[in-house]
């Protein structure tokens, strides 16, 4: 595990102008023209000695790894699987983390002194973002870009107005400064030149998200999601996941609870299957799930059926390329299993050198040995048209390819 000495030496990492930029997301304003030095002294001092105060401004889901963190103890590793995106408390050097060698996997800790900062208010952060209803708020927020990928602010902050109105008791002053100071939203604004753009946390390149919706043939305008959409849409952070209330996403839990994913491996599947079906470009990862744990299932007709229940799931999501509109109300961008039978390139599918013909253990009654089977070849006449020979292999067995599934689930299929 990795060592600093203190959360100075690693903000003296930043640039003087980063450096600001981090400061103001914690709420902290420090003058510009002073040296750099000063500014991590002052900073350091903030963060270490005002944590009542910058943690009331942290998103939940950074607040509930530093509780977790305080729960673990101070410099004992905590080892999550690798979110989308990483915490405002990651990005300053708060929460400190280190890649596992398996690369879904990161080790998280705080140092003894964050331990001493934050674990006397953590809690107390916690308790005012839901009693204030600050929480519910981001949700409803985040949801939005999550459904939609990118939103032009302009867009976004029409629908925040809808919000406000429907809650004509929030403080509008105060609802707007919560806007303008979240850290979140800071972090996932960006300019193209000429509009103000909002990502949702979990996009990996918003630039290349706003280009292929402009140059999309596509007769739509963004979806109009509800507030309870988008509050779906939010919760759950950061293994966002949105659809499971409907017959399609019901139907994905129940057939992922029976294939042995529970608890925060069940939560990662399904935001993972969300993600992909994002991207049409990675749709074969879209069925891991089920792939990773084909040799637990007993048929091909139940393997089938696992993985048409992902692709029905898939088709029933709102789509970031396609405004928010689904694959089934577009017929646009549908799951698909891309098959051996398909016309692809041939290095999209391994292949394998046959071995001599054999017989396996089993059919010793038939014939003992090859030099029984290369007398009975011999006799042959010339010209005899062999087929293909194939090594017996059980249909448990691993597929000779080389692909990792049962060879009943992969060219065992294909044997007559």
């Amino acid at each position: 595990m990795r060592e600093k000495t203190n959360i100075a030496s690693f903000l003296g990492g930043f640039r003087k102008a980063d450096l600001l930029s981090i400061a103001d997301v914690f709420g902290k304003e420090i003058a510009s023209g002073r040296r750099k030095a000063e500014i991590v002294a002052e900073f350091s001092v903030y963060l270490t000695g005002s944590a009542d105060r910058w943690l009331n401004l942290m998103p939940e889901r950074d607040l509930m790894l530093l509780s977790s963190l305080v729960e673990t103890g101070p410099d004992r590793p905590l080892i999550l699987r690798v979110p989308d995106y990483p915490t405002v408390v990651e990005m300053a050097g708060i929460v400190e983390s280190h890649c596992e060698e398996e690369d879904q996997y990161e080790s998280y800790w705080i140092t003894q002194e964050i331990y001493n900062a934050v674990a006397p208010h953590i809690g107390a952060a916690i308790r005012r973002g839901r009693t204030s209803g600050r929480f519910d708020i981001e949700r409803v927020l985040l949801g939005y870009l999550n459904l939609f990928g990118i939103l032009p602010l302009n867009t976004f902050l029409e629908y925040i107005g809808d919000y406000m109105e429907a809650h004509p008791d929030l403080d509008s002053d105060k609802l707007t400064d919560f806007i303008v100071r979240n850290p979140a939203l800071k972090l996932y604004r960006f300019e193209d030149g000429e509009t103000s753009w909002l990502a949702s946390p979990c996009v990996e390149n918003g630039y290349d998200l706003m280009k292929s919706l402009a140059e999309a043939d596509i007769p739509y305008e963004f979806h109009p999601f509800t507030e309870e959409d988008a509050r779906s849409a939010g919760s759950g952070a950061p293994y966002f996941t949105y659809g499971l209330d409907t017959e399609e996403g019901r139907a994905l839990e129940e057939m992922l609870l029976r294939l042995g994913y529970d608890g925060d491996a069940l939560r990662w599947e399904e935001h993972e299957i969300w993600m992909c079906a994002q991207n049409p470009d990675i749709y074969i990862a879209l069925f891991d799930s089920v792939t990773r744990k084909s040799d637990t299932i007993l048929s091909q007709e139940a393997y089938d059926a696992c993985i048409e229940t992902v692709a029905s799931y898939a088709d029933s999501l709102p789509k970031w390329a396609l405004f928010g509109y689904s694959s089934n109300e577009t017929g646009l961008m549908k799951a698909r299993f891309y098959s051996e039978q398909e016309d692809v390139s041939d290095d999209e599918h391994p292949h394998w050198e046959m071995p001599h013909p054999t017989i396996s253990e089993g059919y010793s009654d038939v014939i003992e040995t090859n030099e029984a089977l290369d007398s009975i070849l011999a006799m042959m006449p010339k010209g005899f048209p062999f087929g293909m020979a194939i090594p017996h292999v059980a249909p448990d067995d691993p597929c000779p390819c080389g692909s990792g599934l049962r060879y009943v689930n992969c060219h065992g299929k294909l044997k007559n």
